[in-house]
């Protein structure tokens, strides 16, 4: 009775399980942080249109506000693309771990079969 040992290969699966997870997250980050880069870009394309409004009366009412709202949303989506950056940065690294670790493994289990 030959009975193979399938050890290897479940590791393998694992570890390519776990490097295919660690890949979907940081793409996932790596979309958050272009919807927030595009969402910056979005206001502050709001922000140039206002500035050349030539409706001075609509400029003197709302520009102060304008203005204060825009630095505002801005610092707010600065606060958020930072930390999106950060996370992607740590998910990178664990992408990166994950995917030296399925190699190790799949290195081990070539050399065992040749």
């Amino acid at each position: 009775m030959n009975t193979r040992d399938d050890r290897p290969e479940r590791l393998v699966r694992i570890g390519t399980i776990l490097k295919d997870a660690a890949l979907s997250r940081l793409r996932q980050a790596a979309q958050e942080c272009r919807r927030i880069e595009e969402a910056i870009a979005e206001l502050d394309d709001e922000a140039q249109r206002a500035a050349i409004d030539n409706d001075i009366a609509m400029r003197a009412v709302f520009d102060r506000s304008r203005t204060l709202r825009h630095r505002e949303r801005r610092t707010a989506l600065n606060a958020e693309l930072a930390r999106a950056r950060a996370q992607e940065a740590l998910l990178m690294r664990e992408a990166a771990r994950a995917f030296g670790r399925e190699e190790a493994i799949r290195g081990l289990f070539d050399r065992k079969h040749r």
